[in-house]
Order: structure tokens, then sequence, then C-alpha cells
């Protein structure tokens, strides 16, 4: 199933039409958090790149305010420095992702290439899954599959469907710093795809958060749809919420009217 990557996100091309990806929907989820630290981010390399250039230029003629900042810009670059963090951090998460699509293509005795390549901060994640997956009983089933909803008009790749501790699950690998709202949604979304594809009836889903780093030696496994005081939300419920914040991004994308053509031949 062939998709493909524009200015408003992810579409993945179904025998019954182009459907927006699950994850472009989610991105119209606000991350008030992702924002704050964002800013911290940026802010602190602003800092440390002026006091460095500062240490450079001080037994040095004294820098005229404009050549001041147009070094400090020249510095800085045109790249933002949490952008280039978000940059590193989804680096390790695709090879850890890579690795354990690899390493259970394999157990399935499907024809796989050489190892991919991982860092030591992936290879760290990558042997927390290990010890996760032989304590849990992992029996893996399908890898990586593409999944649509035909009634609902949305498609996404789930990262695993297997057998749990008994139970059929779908599970979503994560490597960031926690499991956010939106995954559960996520997770909601595929099993309902799964299973009006007729792929399978997942009794559950699981979302796996698997550190980076020695300091944070354990993973964080989450039923999907747990919440804070320990229920745990039906996937209908999920579900529902999922196509509620589907119309918003649907409304958001119709209400674009950037046109990129056209402003740049303003701009000439």
């Amino acid at each position: 199933m062939n998709k493909t990557e524009t200015r408003k996100g992810r579409f993945y091309q179904t025998p019954d039409g182009e459907f927006p990806s699950v994850t472009t929907i989610l991105s119209s989820i606000g991350k008030p958090a992702l924002i704050n630290w964002a800013a911290k981010t940026e802010r602190e390399f602003v800092l440390e790149a002026a006091a460095n250039l500062y240490e450079d230029a001080h037994d040095t003629p004294k820098m005229a305010r404009p050549t001041f900042i147009t070094t400090l810009l020249s510095r800085l670059g045109k790249e933002k420095a949490h952008t280039k963090e978000i940059a590193k951090a989804s680096a390790i998460g695709s090879q850890v992702h890579a690795l354990i699509e690899w390493t259970m293509r394999a157990k399935l005795l499907q024809k796989v290439g050489p190892a991919p390549s991982i860092s030591p901060k992936g290879m760290w994640a990558f042997s927390v899954f290990e010890k996760w997956s032989s304590r849990v009983g992992l029996k893996p089933f399908l890898i990586e599959q593409t999944v649509y909803s035909s009634t609902y008009g949305y498609a996404g790749t789930m990262d695993l469907l297997a057998e749990i501790e008994g139970k059929l699950t779908v599970v979503d690998w994560k490597t960031g710093k926690a499991i956010y709202p939106e995954a559960h949604l996520q997770n909601a979304a595929y099993r309902h795809a799964l299973r009006e594809m007729g792929h399978g009836d997942a009794e559950q889903g699981i979302i796996v958060r698997l550190p980076k780093d020695e300091k944070d030696p354990e993973p964080q496994a989450v039923v999907a749809g747990t919440m804070p005081d320990g229920s745990i939300m039906p996937e209908r419920e999920l579900l529902d919420i999922f196509l509620g914040v589907k119309r918003t991004w649907e409304y958001t994308s119709r209400m674009d009217t950037y046109k990129p053509a056209e402003e740049e031949a303003v701009k000439v």
C-alpha cells in the first residue's frame, strides 16, 4: 500500500481511496509540554552560543551591535536547537524500531537482510525490549502491518500484533521520555482497523516505552486506555475520541488556505 508525504501530512493510497494517517490526524492535538521544552532548549542553546562568542571576542576590539548579532546568528545556524534534538531522538527511535522488526521477522523465518546498525542508546533500548519480550512470552504474528478503516477513512502502520501473556495484543513501541495521551487513541484506531479488515480481533492494546538510558533500565508497559486513577477506558470510547480529533484535523485542514505557488509569485 503506497503512502505519500505532503505538507499536510502522510496519506495512504488504499483500495477504497486516499486516507490520512493516524499519526497525521493526531498531530492536531496540542502539546503544551513539547512547546515548553522547545522554548527551554532554544533558550539554553542561545545563551551557550552567546557566552561562547563573548569568550572568543573578549580580547578583540569591541564589536558593533549589528556585527555581534550577525555573528551570533551565524553561529546559531538556521536549524532550531529543539529541531536538532527531535531529529536525534527520532533517529534513535527509528533504529530501535528497525532492529525490533528485523529480530521478529527473523524469528518468524521471514527473509531478512543484514541486521540494521544501531547506536549505543538504541542498543540499550533494544536490550530492554528483549528482556521484556521474554518476560511476557511475546509471540509475533503481524509486524509493521498497514491497516485502514474504510468506515471512518483513516490508515496507518501498526508496530506489532502479537500474543502477550496469552492475549492477542496490538503493541506500540515508544522511545520518548513518556507515554502521551494520544498514544492510547492511536492504539485503539489500529485495533479497530485491524478488526475491520479481518486481520484479527485483538483483546487488548499495550503501549511499551523503551528507555534509552542506563539510569532508566525498566520498560514502561501500559494497557491502552489506562487512566491516571487506574481505570481502563473501553476501546470504543477511545475510538470515539480519536474520531473527534479526526473531525478537528479535517476542519483545520480545510481551513488551511496557504498556497506556496501564489506566495512565491507575490514575492517575485
